[in-house]
């Protein structure tokens, strides 16, 4: 019961740490805390109601009769107490297990402990041989005149799965982590491997003649009207700054979260140069745009390059599983045929 105790005030700590915003960053945010509680509380509650059910340690000092089962044999353990005294668990078989040829096994040297356990067993066999019923195999409640107390533990089910419920909550909210970290990842190397065609047509519309809002705006707009559907963060986060401009926050200030959004030092680069041609009104700010566009472009090419040296890495392993099919497609017969002949 106490670890059913243990895992409640696991839960409340969490719980009451959420809440006093004690917990550190690392813990995960919101949604993960509850997922951890969720998954927690449910384990707990379903391995308490089975702890419950299943009882206490169940204790017999008149002696125990279990009855045998016409399927076969099977195996229960008891504690073993000898006047107060525990004497260790044995496990006992009904019916007995088979004795013959055990004089012929080699005597080895038994502990205290094992050489007791030996003896309660024979005493047991020899007790139930007396009482030679078909129905039950029995327990004693002396022998040499030491009173025996047999105590059988109760099912730990419930324990189990209250553990394995408070494991299963930390591996679900370490998996919805490092899955939330896997789309944090994809997500910056789509913004960055779409930074140069998106600063390449801003430039094209800035040097036609358009202010950088109406380019965003025209950047939006044409992405909305794409055919294929699929999200585009990067043009996202346009989108996102026209409905701001739209709504009456400035442009700068719209330009500035654009580029906290995006996290990413293109962007931010990208932000700082709109918001500095509205504050100094730089007149050489498509030929800036320029230059960042073909630096764009020059990075993209080192990415490519090293994105080709890791496809071809990847591809190492499969190409050696397939030369090693080929090798066998051809040796096989040749060796079949030469041992066949």
């Amino acid at each position: 019961m106490w670890i059913h105790i243990l895992i409640f005030m696991v839960i409340l700590g969490v719980f009451l740490a959420g809440k006093m915003g004690r917990l550190p960053p690392e813990a995960g945010n919101p949604e993960e805390k509850k997922l951890f509680i969720r998954i927690a509380l449910t384990g707990n509650i379903i391995g308490m109601l089975l702890t419950f059910q299943s009882g206490g340690d169940k204790v017999y000092s008149s002696g125990y009769r279990m009855e045998k089962e016409e399927t076969g044999a099977y195996e229960e353990k008891f504690k073993v107490s000898v006047d107060g005294e525990e004497a260790g668990s044995l496990y006992v078989q009904v019916p007995e297990k088979e004795t013959e040829g055990s004089e012929e096994e080699p005597e080895t040297e038994l502990s205290e402990e094992q050489q007791r356990g030996k003896e309660l067993q024979d005493m047991i066999v020899q007790y139930n041989q007396k009482k030679n019923d078909p129905q039950y195999y029995y327990l004693p409640d002396e022998w040499n005149g030491k009173h025996l107390e047999w105590e059988q533990p109760k099912d730990k089910t419930g324990n189990l799965l209250s553990a394995l419920g408070l494991a299963a909550a930390a591996a679900a909210v370490i998996a919805k982590k490092r899955e939330e970290q896997n789309a944090q990842i994809k997500r910056r190397e789509q913004m960055l491997m779409d930074y140069p065609g998106l600063i390449m047509k801003f430039t094209l519309l800035v040097q036609a003649g358009l202010t950088a809002r109406k380019a965003f705006q025209k950047i939006a707009l044409d992405y909305g009207k794409r055919e294929d559907g699929k999200k585009r963060e990067a043009y996202e986060e346009i989108r996102v700054a026209c409905y701001e401009m739209d709504s009456g926050i400035s442009e700068a200030e719209a330009y500035r979260r654009f580029g906290e959004r995006c996290g990413q030092v293109k962007y931010k680069t990208l932000s700082t140069l709109l918001i500095q041609n509205l504050q100094k009104g730089s007149r050489y700010l498509a030929d800036l745009l320029e230059k960042e566009s073909v630096e764009a472009w020059e990075e993209r090419k080192r990415k490519a390059r090293v994105l080709g040296d890791t496809a071809a890495t990847k591809l190492l392993l499969p190409m050696v599983l397939m030369l090693l099919v080929v090798m066998a497609v051809i040796m096989l017969p040749a060796c079949l045929s030469f041992y066949g002949g």
